[in-house]
């Protein structure tokens, strides 16, 4: 990811100012197209979803694609598209690439179509519609809304003799359970860490640095501030726990082996959120789950919700695709989607919807995720130079768990290289 985001502010504010008029501006029903970027559950409940509203919406039809690529990979998938002039009206997009999207002409401003009340805007989570707002400007709905949590494996812990996490849970006991946890013989491992040098990487770290009373940037997002001394404090805990503990599995991938050594019972505790639940309950296992450890009773946890961006082909394609997301974010639709994926509710009022007490007897344990939003904080600064600042972060975690520095002197390294960057002009 961190490598693309140059690209990508290049084609943005390089493209052209004018739109594609395309398919569906010279009457008869509107045709959009959309890269989803989903697999397997996700794909198929998203089929179902567009499918029952191309029925009920005769004006409009949906087409849905997967674009080609992953939701991982939609960004240089959708910046060829834009040089190419060839990119969708709707596409999944990560949250972090909100602010170099904002600034694009092909992102037109949705604000004046969210204000009804037939949106009812103000009814998803406060950190998803800070996701989709970059600097007043409105590039999408909410799509996706998570936050870390901790699975943990009811059996592992039972043969242990550990009893599951309490609500008030601390750091110190999670590296304590870890440990007892940890038997290299079984090559069972107490939790695990990405050192893939990606957002896996600092998704977790953030969370410690918060609850010490650190930030990410500075105020005014100038200077990096996660070299502080709560950032160092974070960063040596998990240090101590993957060199001298050797509790922890270091996965180089994106967390890929480390959920599937979850899915195998050979993990006890694993730093993840509802998008594992569909897998991991389709592999058996009898997991619980609990909120983030805390330091002294803080509990934050991070959040990265994303968004379903639209671009503009001319103003019939914008309002028709506002139309389909409106209808595809209601709280009836996001249940369908639920069901289907694990994945959690966009917007409060599904809480109350009478289905969602099936969905928390389907999802055992989703109920504490959501619940959990709460406390959850926006993950990313709104700079289009986050990516590649988180980016040189996770470098410096991968080399501190890897053994090749030490927290403070790799924080140190990371910061000076944000700082460079983050002094460049523009967002």
């Amino acid at each position: 990811m961190k490598n693309l985001v140059p690209i990508l502010a290049a084609v943005l504010l390089g493209a052209a100012a004018c739109s594609s008029s395309g398919g569906g501006d010279s009457g008869g029903p509107v045709e959009l197209v959309m890269w989803h970027g989903q697999e397997d559950s996700a794909a198929k409940s998203l089929e179902k979803l567009v499918g029952a509203f191309n029925r009920s919406h005769p004006g409009i039809r949906v087409k849905m694609d997967s674009g080609g690529a992953t939701a991982d990979t939609m960004l240089p998938k959708v910046t060829a598209g834009f040089a190419a002039d060839t990119y969708p009206d709707i596409a999944y997009m990560y949250g972090s690439w909100g602010a170099a999207l904002a600034r694009s002409p092909k992102v037109p401003d949705l604000k004046k179509y969210v204000g009804g009340p037939k949106t009812g805007w103000n009814d998803f989570w406060p950190n998803a519609r800070q996701t989709a707002t970059v600097h007043g400007k409105v590039i999408g709905f909410p799509a996706v809304v998570d936050d870390l949590t901790v699975l943990y494996n009811k059996k592992l812990l039972a043969k242990a003799g550990l009893e599951p996490p309490s609500p008030d849970w601390t750091w110190e006991e999670f590296r304590s359970m870890a440990r007892r946890l940890t038997d290299a013989g079984s090559k069972t491992y107490g939790t695990t860490w990405a050192v893939s040098g990606g957002e896996e990487t600092t998704w977790s770290l953030w969370p410690l640095l918060w609850q010490h009373g650190g930030s990410i940037l500075s105020a005014d997002g100038r200077k990096a501030a996660f070299n502080s001394p709560q950032g160092v404090q974070a960063l040596t805990l998990v240090q101590q726990m993957a060199v001298q503990d050797k509790s922890v599995y270091l996965d180089s991938t994106p967390a890929e082996k480390g959920q599937k050594l979850f899915e195998s019972g050979r993990l006890g505790l694993f730093l993840s959120g509802p998008w594992v639940l569909s897998d991991v309950k389709a592999a058996g296992i009898d997991y619980g789950i609990a909120q983030l450890p805390g330091t002294n009773g803080d509990h934050q946890t991070v959040s990265g919700p994303d968004n379903w961006a639209v671009f503009d082909h001319g103003d019939r394609r914008v309002k028709a695709a506002v139309e389909f997301l409106t209808w595809l974010t209601q709280p009836e639709q996001q249940l369908v989607w639920m069901m289907g994926t694990g994945s959690l509710p966009t917007r409060q009022s599904v809480t109350r919807l009478p289905g969602y007490q099936d969905f928390v007897r389907r999802y055992p344990g989703i109920g504490v995720v959501t619940d959990n939003l709460a406390n959850a904080k926006q993950i990313r600064p709104v700079t289009a130079k986050y990516p590649r600042v988180s980016g040189l972060v996770a470098d410096a975690i991968a080399a501190v768990l890897l053994g090749r520095s030490d927290p403070k002197s790799a924080l140190d390294d990371a910061a000076r290289k944000s700082d460079a960057l983050l002094a460049v002009p523009g967002q």
